[in-house]
């Protein structure tokens, strides 16, 4: 009898145990299962998140209202995002057409919808411009773009811009020990292997083991766990340690070009004989001799005269930046759609 008392009363003890640990771990998944509706992931004003692409442009954004440029000088803004994400999609005149792929450059949030650089150049050339770029993407979501919209949009010529975090953005551990071009929201790479995998910069390995879990509050204390040591810093993101030529750093640079090597190996292969311009925002090495030499590898022309221009301009006076100093206001756009649409004009001259 006192045996069987015994065991009944270390079966309610370890019920109570049991009781005493689900309780608060079950309000704790209440508060992240409320926190999550009442404030869900939020990527941008204007950007929400994309299963296939990680994030993209919401669909219908609008924005009126007043920016300033790098001088400090106010100027107004009107931007109109149409329903699938496109800055602009024609109209279509029967003119040559043209698919714009790009980044935070390309969709411009400085500039209003006629000062764009696709815009600009579709009206000297001219051409029906079709313009989509997203804050952030690297060349597989660029990539991914280009493979859902290249069969309706049924382009003549591809414009492709770049920006060093396109490197930076193809690698995974890159974007990790990034304080300057990282999102943590899952986003798609391209493994040596060929294959797209989906990962999350913020992502560490309890986390990775978490994705799979129903617990919102497990997932966020993997994600904590993951990062303890805290977030790289600007003093030492992993560009300022690519720059100053670190081993480590410049060896996971050199496999972000060969990744980036097998992205553009892929746009080539879904373009075709399709004739792809592109042109980088600046000239800062290592970046701008890897594009060249990638560029060259797939017939793909580079437009070294952008970035050259747009500094030759800032180095006289002229203010071409935005107000954070490194987009371009409209004058930066005109600068590179001067430029783009001389290349237009040829293109469409061969056609």
């Amino acid at each position: 009898m006192k045996r069987l008392f015994r065991s009944k009363e270390s079966v309610l003890g370890c019920l109570l145990v049991l009781v005493s640990l689900l309780v608060p771990f079950l309000v704790c998944e209440a508060a992240y299962r409320v926190k999550n509706v009442l404030r869900p992931q939020v990527l941008g004003e204007a950007i929400v998140p994309d299963a296939l692409l990680g994030w993209r442009i919401r669909p219908g954004y609008r924005f009126s209202g007043e920016k300033k440029d790098a001088s400090g000088r106010p100027h107004p803004v009107e931007i109109a995002v149409d329903g699938n994400g496109f800055r602009e999609y024609g109209p279509e005149r029967g003119r040559l057409r043209v698919f714009c792929l790009g980044d935070s450059f390309t969709f411009a949030k400085d500039v209003s919808q006629n000062e764009t650089y696709y815009h600009v150049a579709g009206e000297l050339a001219p051409a029906d411009v079709f313009a989509c770029g997203v804050d952030g993407y690297g060349g597989m979501q660029e990539y991914l773009v280009l493979d859902q919209w290249i069969d309706r949009v049924k382009p003549d010529v591809v414009v492709w811009q770049f920006c060093l975090n396109d490197f930076i953005g193809n690698d995974v551990r890159l974007t990790r020990m990034s304080a300057k071009n990282q999102c943590q929201a899952p986003q798609p790479f391209l493994t040596p292997q060929g294959k797209v995998r989906y990962a999350s910069p913020g992502e560490g390995s309890l986390g990775r083991i978490a994705r799979y879990l129903p617990s919102a509050f497990l997932r966020a204390m993997a994600h904590r766990i993951d990062n303890r040591k805290g977030l790289p810093t600007l003093e030492n993101t992993v560009e300022t340690r690519i720059e100053k030529g670190d081993a480590a750093a410049l060896a996971l640079f050199r496999e972000s070009v060969e990744t980036t090597d097998r992205i553009m190996a892929k746009v080539r292969a879904r373009c075709g004989r399709l004739p792809i311009v592109a042109f980088n925002v600046d000239t800062k090495a290592p970046y701008h001799g890897a594009f060249r030499e990638i560029f060259a590898r797939h017939g793909i022309k580079l437009l070294d005269t952008v970035p050259a221009l747009v500094q030759e301009a800032a180095a006289k006076g002229e203010t071409v930046f935005a107000g954070d100093g490194a987009h371009w206001n409209a004058a930066g756009h005109r600068i590179c759609g001067e430029v783009l649409a001389g290349v237009l004009k040829e293109v469409a001259g061969a056609r």
